[in-house]
């Protein structure tokens, strides 16, 4: 992954992410503090990154903003997550979608198409960042099939990129 175009966000953009992630989670705003040096990352494959001190901590996933891996890896995850055993994590850091065996634990507030966390059951760490395919209440009704779509992975082109 190659970045083409690189430059500081403006103080209107940095304030619409503080919102935006606050709304998701007031965690996720924390990325924002008063003294991040926010830059504005845009790849060779559409991928628009926000670069918190250097860092690629934010991310543009389906026209709505949310963290990283390397951005959850700096705050406590208490909403929008979804933990797998640990049988679903060599597949889910392979790109593989979350399949409802695999998840032993998740958030009952989550909605059909929202962007949540995935962690893996151990250390409740973050290991993929996906899109629900259910909603919270449906995780519990249900025994098999997809119920994330895997959009961003430990090992991934954003995981790697250096910049």
């Amino acid at each position: 992954m190659k970045v083409k175009e690189r430059y500081f966000a403006k103080q209107k953009l940095v304030k619409a992410l503080r919102e935006e992630l606050s709304r998701v989670s007031p965690a996720f705003a924390t990325l924002l503090d008063g003294r991040a040096r926010v830059e504005v990352a845009k790849t060779e494959e559409g991928v628009t990154l926000f670069l918190i001190n250097g860092e690629p901590k934010i991310f543009e996933v389906e026209g709505r903003y949310f963290p990283t891996l390397k951005g959850l890896l700096d705050i406590a995850v208490d909403r929008r997550y979804v933990v797998v055993d640990a049988g679903a994590v060599p597949h889910v850091v392979n790109g593989a979608d979350i399949m409802r065996p695999g998840v032993v634990e998740y958030d009952p507030e989550i909605k059909e198409g929202d962007l949540v966390v995935v962690l893996e059951e151990r250390h409740r760490k973050p290991i993929a960042v996906g899109r629900a395919l259910l909603a919270g209440e449906e995780f519990g009704k249900r025994e098999k099939g997809k119920c994330i779509k895997n959009l961003h992975h430990v090992g991934d082109r954003i995981w790697r990129l250096k910049i």
